[in-house]
């Protein structure tokens, strides 16, 4: 078998389809790796094979536009372009009956003009009025909702929780006195005060490790209107947990 550069050569300069053949081979465990993160926090009935099959076609097209004689990693390359294809082909799935997904879109964006309104989150009470839904509808169609989402909000994040990545001038970091499971406790409770779209925001940056761009790309959204939902986002953790403080000592 050729080493990696004359593959790479075979293929850039002579087309030879089986060197491409060979890269893809070499380069699998990069697929594997990526769909086996992103298969911890997907629903139950997402097949890591299938997350396998999305990340073999960010592999491909990443070998077919790699530049060997740039003279940067390869490795680091295509892990971007992998992950990023699997997160696409999960945002094209629905999971959920057409019904329901527009009666959420109808809770949610009423329960967005009340938070507008009154500059807080609304109550339960509050949304009822708005919509022609029972308490028990909303709670049901909200909670299929939250089932349906492949992106989950971990405590802890790649060993972290998200309180060691969010910045801050203090000198004595409440996380480094919290017992941790208190502290996984307080984040959670935080975090559940964000909407879905600052959840998605939070997790794609801080657990997935995209930057603002990327994650721009994956929501169909401006990396400026990105950056104000992840500042948003940051700013209501911040508030939530600097009420906590008591709970620091």
């Amino acid at each position: 078998m050729l080493a990696n550069k004359e593959l790479w050569q075979c293929y850039k300069k002579e087309n030879d389809r089986e060197a491409r053949e060979q890269l893809i081979m070499e380069y699998l465990d990069l697929v594997k790796y990526q769909a086996g993160r992103i298969n911890t926090y997907v629903p139950d009935r997402i097949e890591l094979e299938d997350l396998e099959s999305y990340g073999i076609i960010g592999l491909i097209d990443a070998i077919e536009k790699f530049d060997p004689d740039r003279g940067y990693k390869f490795n680091s390359y295509a892990q971007k372009r992998i992950k990023g294809e699997i997160i696409d082909q999960l945002r094209k799935l629905d999971w959920l009956p057409h019904s329901l997904r527009r009666k959420a879109k109808i809770i949610k964006s009423k329960t967005q003009e009340l938070e507008n309104k009154l500059n807080r989150k609304p109550k339960l009470d509050e949304i009822v009025e708005e919509v022609d839904f029972s308490k028990n509808q909303i709670k049901k169609i909200m909670k299929k909702l939250d089932q349906s989402q492949w992106v989950s909000i971990y405590s802890e994040l790649n060993g972290k929780s998200l309180l060691d990545w969010l910045p801050s001038s203090k000198v004595n970091k409440p996380e480094n006195i919290l017992d941790k499971k208190h502290s996984a406790k307080i984040l959670t409770d935080a975090i559940k005060n964000l909407n879905e779209r600052q959840k998605l925001v939070v997790s794609l940056i801080y657990y997935e490790e995209l930057t603002q761009k990327e994650v721009a790309e994956v929501m169909d959204l401006s990396p400026a209107r990105i950056s104000q939902i992840h500042k948003k986002a940051v700013y209501r953790l911040r508030g939530f947990l600097s009420r906590k403080k008591e709970e620091f000592k």
